[in-house]
Formats: structure tokens, sequence, C-alpha cells
């Protein structure tokens, strides 16, 4: 899927980024992180490079949907969940 961004292999690491939204600025964290695991990453669904929809009547709801789209297609399961600041 468009969007998701991936390095590393073995137990899945979701990181559900800050609110500044694009991935990008976890890139060390993501580079660190690949070395324990496979670590999983996206910008949020209202940043418009992100690739995921977004619907302005479904407020916060647009993010915990766009999570579980993310967990679908890498078929993370059992993942470790890390969230940053607004994740």
């Amino acid at each position: 899927m468009p969007g998701i961004v991936e390095r590393g292999q073995g137990t899945p690491i979701v990181v559900v980024p800050g609110i500044q939204g694009r991935w990008e600025w976890m890139a060390p964290t993501m580079t660190a992180l690949a070395e324990h695991g496979r670590a999983i990453t996206y910008s949020l669904c209202d940043e418009p490079t992100s690739g995921f929809a977004w619907a302005q009547d479904r407020g916060f709801e647009n993010y915990v949907a766009q999570l579980d789209d993310v967990l679908a297609a890498t078929s993370a399961e059992r993942p470790v969940l890390v969230g940053v600041s607004y994740g």
C-alpha cells in the first residue's frame, strides 16, 4: 500500500506519527528500530502526501481507521505500537 514505510524484519513495531504528521521526522528512529524488528510507519492521513483518505466529518476517527488500514495492509500481527505525541 502506498504511504507505508517499512524497515527491517521480525517483530512488527508500528510507529504512529506525531502531530506534525509526516513520517520523515522519525527517519532516524525508524533506522534504529529496524535493528530490533520490522519497523512500520506512515504519514498521518491529513498530510497531503500520505496517500490515505481524509474525511473532514470523521475527525479523529480518520486516524484510527488509518491505523487499522496500515495493520491490515502489512499483516502486522500483535505489533508493538509506539505513539509519538499525537500518535
